[in-house]
């Protein structure tokens, strides 16, 4: 629930300044007319829905609003449409400040009052001036949606607000600091969603708090709070949710571990069907905390597969053998979900640290293959344990520099581009390119 935020503003005098330059001295010298410049320099138009929404706002304000863009997640957009109150008529929201209306951002929400207009109805104001992600979901019920606003305070701080809209009115019933927050049907209540929050804690290596909210007898509240992983985490990195081999959900927390702000672990919760999340102990694992402990924070859990459950890294040292330099790149990694007794599906492969991707290797090669540097110092070789046969490159070079000889592109990398070659008369089985292009996980997407 780890995007920039956009935001819509005036040009200054230096930055149009920049752009006329650039419009001057590109296409050959010829001179920009009136009419693109006007175009480049004019804010993106909003369309549709949103423009009438935007219409009313400013209606309603009596001046052209500020709209606050969320900074990451699944809606970029100031504007949200939903059934907010279960009537089966679509309402509106929208995140804005202006003035008169203090620091914080607002949000507002409309119905519709004609074909193509709107009309605010209610107003809140929200818990700081930007917001940090927005998204809507049925908590109450599955007719009604409540939309949830993150709002980012100073220091990197969190807060969340619950917003409920019944009856003409818009309530507030949750406000909360957090650091992490999930969606998701945990407790298996029809089709309505429940809230997971990570809670900000006082001291270092003092655990994780979690908050549980979920529907009970049509009403959003706190259902369940506790705390995991005293003396070993001194926050959450990251909450997910997963579907075991009986269908139920389960709730993987990643922690940041061993005071370094780099370390992760993870513990696994279940609901136990009373209204109570349990921390799950695999069987066969002695210290899942140890076992699935971590040393680079990119390696959070993840559905490597897309199996629909989650998929824990852990790094083995019995994959292969890394030669120099290589070892201070490239690590061997075993993903598993732990969904039964016997670890459930298990995803081999290595992990580029420097370029944050995972290649999946079949299971033939876990333990029987050597990662060594390519002769220009640009990638590595997917080398046999002896070290006479290589199966593949992989390299990072420029974007200027063009595809030559056996190499094909796999993706772009900012300014540079990652791509592969087969090195072998015939691929060895899941190492062809076009294997490489549909397996490989970049993990800071």
């Amino acid at each position: 629930m780890q995007q920039k935020m956009l935001r819509r503003a005036a040009p200054c005098p230096a930055a149009v300044a920049v752009a006329l330059a650039a419009l001057f001295t590109g296409c050959a010298g010829v001179a920009p007319t009136t009419t693109d410049v006007d175009t480049l320099l004019r804010a993106p138009q909003l369309s549709g829905q949103a423009s009438a929404v935007q219409r009313a706002l400013n209606s309603y304000l009596g001046q052209t609003a500020t709209l606050k863009y969320p900074a990451s997640g699944d809606f970029l957009s100031p504007f949200l449409f939903g059934d907010w109150d279960g009537d089966g008529t679509q309402e509106a929201a929208a995140l804005y400040a202006g003035e008169g209306s203090g620091a914080n951002v607002c949000l507002a929400v409309l119905e519709p009052s004609g074909d193509t207009t709107w009309q605010v109805t209610q107003v809140a104001e929200g818990l700081s001036s930007e917001v940090e992600s927005v998204t809507y979901a049925p908590l109450r019920d599955e007719h009604s949606e409540e939309i949830l606003v993150g709002y980012g305070g100073a220091q990197n701080d969190r807060y969340l607000a619950v917003y409920t809209y019944a009856d003409g009115q818009l309530h507030t019933v949750i406000k909360q600091a957090y650091t992490e927050m999930l969606l998701a049907n945990i407790t298996g209540q029809g089709n309505t969603q429940d809230l997971v929050l990570a809670l900000p804690t006082e001291e270092d290596n003092a655990g994780i708090d979690l908050q549980l909210l979920t529907s009970v007898d049509g009403t959003f509240k706190s259902g369940q709070s506790l705390s995991i992983g005293a003396g070993q985490y001194s926050g959450c990195a990251a909450l997910h949710a997963g579907t075991g081999r009986d269908g139920a959900a389960y709730l993987v927390v990643d922690g940041w571990s061993g005071g370094t702000g780099n370390n992760l672990s993870t513990t696994i919760m279940v609901y136990d069907g009373e209204n109570f999340l349990t921390v799950y102990e695999p069987e066969g694992v002695w210290d899942f905390h140890r076992a699935t402990t971590r040393y680079d924070s990119a390696l959070l859990s993840r559905d490597i597969d897309g199996n629909g459950t989650v998929d824990i890294p852990t790094e083995v040292d019995d994959g292969g053998t890394l030669d120099t330099p290589m070892d201070k790149r490239l690590q061997f990694l075993l993903w598993k979900d732990y969904t039964d007794a016997g670890g459930g599906n298990t995803e081999f492969g290595i992990y580029d640290s420097e370029y944050q991707f995972f290649l999946p290797l079949p299971e033939s090669l876990h333990g029987n293959v050597r990662l060594k540097a390519n002769a220009a110092g640009t990638g590595w070789m997917i080398c046999n344990a002896e070290d006479n046969t290589i199966y593949c490159e992989l390299r990072v070079v420029d974007q200027k520099q063009s595809q030559n000889g056996d190499y094909q592109r796999i993706t772009n990398l900012g300014n540079q581009q990652l791509q592969a070659r087969v090195a072998t008369t015939r691929p060895y089985y899941g190492l062809s390119v076009e294997d490489i292009v549909k397996n490989i996980v970049f993990l800071n997407s």
